[in-house]
């Protein structure tokens, strides 16, 4: 799987890794725009200062950015969420990943 390209969600293995620094896109938001293709909040994630139990999902779009719209339950005792958590938390339709690493 090519980490460096946005990939739909439901590709995901419900026992892949999810880690900090890893984005997150969700389409057709309704914000108001005449091109589809930029119709979608992204976010970061990201740890949470003195919490141990929980990721963050950071918006990083214009005019939200900011705003922490989602938690992700870690996969404790690891530093990362599961797949199917974030599957869980966002759905399946229009959202898509972004790793930042391999």
């Amino acid at each position: 799987m090519d980490k460096s390209k946005w990939i739909p969600l439901n590709d995901i293995k419900d026992d892949e890794e999810i880690w900090a620094g890893a984005r997150v896109r969700l389409y057709d938001v309704g914000l108001d725009t005449t091109e589809k293709e930029k119709d979608y909040y992204e976010f970061i994630i990201s740890y949470i200062y003195d919490n141990n139990d929980y990721l963050q999902l950071t918006n990083l779009t214009t005019g939200k950015a900011g705003y922490v719209t989602f938690v992700l339950e870690k996969d404790l005792p690891n530093n990362f969420g599961l797949g199917k958590t974030l599957k869980y938390l966002l759905g399946l339709e229009n959202a898509y990943i972004k790793f930042e690493f391999e």
